[in-house]
């Protein structure tokens, strides 16, 4: 568990960093389960997406329930007597800034495109730039567009990248249900959080 103690800070250690030897180090937690607690995500049921370089659907759960068939990770909490669930996608918002390093034109602006404006013929976009675990544990996957025309802009392969990043987190709560949870209004965090517009095509 994240409080457990794992040991003691060594004489060593103690120097190099001007502390007491013998301190007390605890297990901590990982990246996401340190954002967990941050965002209060510590009691059964509570849930959240992160919308960082990659992206994780994260629930907390009372038991230990992994589902490695779907890839759906489990983990002690750091929390005591807690455990969580995760569907961890490789390709988060840094598919957004892919495109925009590839178009040529800011995140700010390729939002604003998408925000003051329907996008038509919006393609499909499949982000799997860096590979892809849950579901598909496949790291050779990789990213597309499909079902272009001569009227595809910029614009609707911004709204495409949005809804690529959208489909992630539906085979992310697919992998959690196939897993017998349910994940109802999870909070967000992370820099694509910042984007109200992809949280509604979320």
């Amino acid at each position: 568990g994240g409080t457990d103690v794992a040991g003691t800070l060594t004489a060593d250690a103690a120097r190099a960093l001007g502390l007491p030897p013998g301190i007390p180090v605890a297990a901590g937690g990982g990246d996401v389960a340190a954002g967990a607690v941050g965002i209060g995500a510590v009691a059964n049921g509570d849930a959240f997406l992160s919308l960082g370089t990659s992206a994780q659907l994260f629930l907390v759960t009372r038991d230990y329930r992994p589902r490695p068939e779907t890839l759906v990770h489990a983990y002690a909490h750091c929390v005591p007597g807690t455990w969580f669930q995760m569907a961890a996608m490789l390709n988060g918002a840094s598919a957004l800034g892919w495109w925009s390093r590839a178009s040529g034109a800011s995140i700010e602006t390729l939002l604003a495109e998408v925000e003051t404006r329907p996008a038509k013929n919006v393609p499909l976009f499949l982000p799997y730039l860096s590979g892809e675990r849950t579901p598909h544990d496949d790291p050779h996957i990789r990213g597309t567009f499909s079902g272009m025309s001569g009227a595809t802009d910029r614009a609707a392969m911004t709204q495409g990248v949005l809804d690529g990043i959208a489909y992630t987190f539906r085979d992310a709560q697919a992998a959690l249900g196939e897993a017998g949870s349910t994940v109802e209004a999870p909070a967000v965090i992370g820099g694509g959080a910042r984007s109200p517009h992809l949280l509604r095509t979320i």
